[in-house]
């Protein structure tokens, strides 16, 4: 009987460390998972960050000569003729679309973690600064919409108050003449002035942008492996 009870407590135990040790092997298989999975998320942010200061550098060269585009237009306005110009393809595009230069940077691999929750892998600065980056381009939505509405209202008072230049010039491939012939239209001016005006501003908040970028870059390299 004595050996029967020991023979079934040594199976017990057996049963007992098989089922603990499948049960801890299991767990740290997850647990391995877990941290290469989390690895993956850090790099996923980490390539999203490097495109995304790629992107932006481009856009911010692109910007800096606009800028200064608009700059020399409106401080020569009363003197410029559009056969002096530069590069008069530029000046139309940056006047008229502007879509073809507005910054609309690529989150969608930031989107895609937040979508399917991996970016609470993630420690909880990251996933603050990233939410923070993401939402200033609130911000610069909403300059660029105010953009294209200056740009519309050029249009439209162009069509109203100035309709008999449509007999000889057709928009927008020949904008420079119609701002050759209404130079002395103060309102045409005034609402060029805040579109180059909003280049200026657009390209500020994107250096603020870059900024944030960096430090994310900076945080992402150092907390990854921790």
């Amino acid at each position: 009987m004595k050996k029967l009870l020991t023979k079934g407590g040594i199976e017990f135990i057996a049963v007992f460390l098989g089922i603990f040790l499948s049960l801890w092997v299991d767990d740290k298989i997850k647990s391995t998972d877990l941290k290469v999975e989390k690895i993956q998320v850090y790099d996923l942010l980490l390539k999203q960050t490097d495109e995304l200061l790629f992107y932006t550098d481009e856009r911010l060269t692109l910007y800096d000569r606009q800028v200064k585009r608009g700059q020399s237009l409106i401080n020569n306005w009363n003197d410029f003729k559009q056969i002096n110009l530069p590069d008069r393809n530029a000046f139309i595009t940056d006047i008229w679309f502007s879509i073809k230069n507005a910054y609309y940077p690529d989150f969608s691999t930031y989107e895609t973690l937040m979508g399917s929750g991996q970016i609470n892998l993630v420690d909880f600065e990251t996933i603050k600064m990233f939410g923070k980056l993401y939402k200033k381009m609130d911000d610069i939505n909403n300059v660029q919409t105010k953009e294209i509405v200056w740009r519309d209202f050029i249009e439209n008072r162009l069509m109203i108050q100035h309709s008999n230049l449509f007999i000889k010039f057709e928009l927008p491939f020949d904008l420079f003449e119609f701002f050759e012939n209404t130079k002395r239209d103060n309102v045409i001016y005034a609402h060029l002035k805040s579109i180059f005006s909003i280049h200026g501003v657009r390209k500020t908040r994107i250096i603020a942008m870059r900024k944030e970028m960096l430090s994310i870059k900076n945080h992402l390299e150092k907390i990854k492996y921790q």
